[in-house]
C-alpha cells in the first residue's frame, strides 16, 4: 500500500512538470511559457514578456511597451534571441534586423546566437525613459556601427563580443559592468565623469579607484596597464601582443588572460609573482612570461598552476629559466 501510494504521489508531480502545448501557446512549470502576438514569439517570466522569436522580415525592430494576450497585458521587458531556447527553436528573422528600438520597458537586450544571426544589425537606440539596464551581444556583429543613449540611460552592463565598425561609445554614469574590448579595434570609449564605479584612461577601463583593470579596447598591440592597477580582471583584446604589468599589480582574476595566444607579459614586481586565480588562464597557449629574477621565476611556475595555462616559458632577460609550463 504504502509503496502504491508513492507511485501516485511520484505520477502527480510528473504530470505537474508536464509541458502543455497548443498552437499558440506552451505552458511550463515555474512561470515561463510562450505565446505568439502580432510579429513576434514571447515567452513569458515572473509576470514579464521577452521576445524570443520574429515572425516577420522587417529590418526595423521597435520593441513594444507591451503586449496583450488572452485579456492579461504584460510589460515587453526585452529581446532574447538564442539558438534554442528551451528547446524552441531558433529565433526566426531576427537575422535580419538592421535597427533595433527600445521601448519603455525594455530591460535586457539579448543577442546569443550562431555567428550569422547578427550580420545585418547597424544600430540600437535607447529613447529618453528606457529602463534597458542589460545589453549582451554575445555573437559577431560586423556591421553595427552605433548604440546610443539617451542622456537619462540606466544601462549597467554591456558585453560585446566582436563589433569592428563600432567606432565610438559613449556611457552612462549608471554602468557598472563592462566587457566590450574583445575584437572591437575601432572603438572610443567615454564614460559619464559622473559614474561611480568605472572610469577610462586611454584604451584602459578601470575602477573608479583605478586599482582594478575592467577592460582593454582598441588595437594597439603594445599596453602598459596603468600604474594604478593592483588586481587584473577579464581582459581579453585579441590586438594585444605584448603586456606589461606594474609592480604593483598583486592579483590576476578569474579568466583575465583566458584565450590569449603568442602573448608576452612583462612582470615588473621584483620580490614576487602576483597571485594567479583559477583559471586566469584558461586556453592561452604559447604565453611568453618575462621576470626580474630567479626568485620572481620560481614563484610564478608554482603559481601558474591550475591557471588553464596550455603551454607557456619564462624568461629572465632573453634566458629561458622554465619551458613548457601547463596549469
Amino acid at each position: 500500500m504504502k509503496n502504491l501510494k508513492r507511485l501516485f504521489s511520484l505520477l502527480m508531480v510528473l504530470i505537474i512538470l508536464t509541458v502543455f502545448c497548443t498552437s499558440n501557446i506552451c505552458t511550463f512549470a515555474a512561470d515561463i511559457w510562450w505565446f505568439e502576438e502580432g510579429d513576434f514569439s514571447y515567452y513569458v517570466s515572473n509576470g514579464k514578456a521577452f521576445i524570443s522569436y520574429m515572425v516577420s522580415k522587417s529590418k526595423v525592430l521597435n520593441i513594444p511597451d507591451t503586449v496583450t494576450h488572452n485579456d492579461v497585458t504584460y510589460p515587453v521587458a526585452g529581446v532574447d534571441f538564442l539558438d534554442d531556447y528551451e528547446g524552441m527553436g531558433s529565433s526566426g528573422y531576427a537575422k535580419d534586423i538592421e535597427i533595433l528600438n527600445a521601448g519603455k520597458n525594455t530591460e535586457k537586450i539579448w543577442f546569443n546566437l550562431d555567428l550569422q544571426y547578427s550580420f545585418a544589425l547597424k544600430i540600437i537606440n535607447v529613447p529618453t525613459g528606457s529602463k534597458l539596464k542589460w545589453i549582451d551581444l554575445n555573437n559577431y556583429c560586423p556591421n553595427l556601427e552605433s548604440i546610443n543613449f539617451a542622456s537619462d540611460s540606466v544601462l549597467k552592463r554591456i558585453y560585446i563580443w566582436s563589433c569592428p565598425k563600432l567606432k565610438k561609445l559613449t556611457l552612462p554614469k549608471t554602468l557598472k559592468y563592462c566587457k566590450i574590448g574583445s575584437d572591437t579595434p575601432n572603438l572610443k570609449v567615454k564614460i559619464a565623469k559622473d559614474n561611480k564605479y568605472l572610469k577610462v584612461k586611454g584604451n584602459q577601463i578601470l575602477s573608479k579607484d583605478g586599482k582594478n583593470l575592467i577592460d582593454l579596447v582598441g588595437n594597439k598591440s603594445k599596453v602598459t596597464v596603468y600604474k594604478t592597477v593592483k588586481v587584473v580582471s577579464d581582459s581579453f583584446n585579441k590586438y594585444i601582443k605584448k603586456l606589461t604589468l606594474g609592480k604593483n599589480v598583486t592579483k590576476l582574476k578569474r579568466l583575465s588572460f583566458s584565450s590569449y595566444k603568442n602573448l608576452k607579459i612583462i612582470l615588473k614586481n621584483k620580490k614576487k609573482a602576483p597571485k594567479i586565480h583559477d583559471n586566469a588562464f584558461d586556453y592561452a597557449n604559447n604565453i611568453q612570461f618575462y621576470v626580474q629574477n630567479k626568485k620572481v621565476a620560481k614563484d610564478l611556475k608554482k603559481k601558474l598552476k591550475g591557471s588553464g595555462i596550455k603551454k607557456a616559458k619564462i624568461l629572465i632577460g632573453k634566458k629561458v629559466v622554465y619551458q613548457n609550463i601547463n596549469g
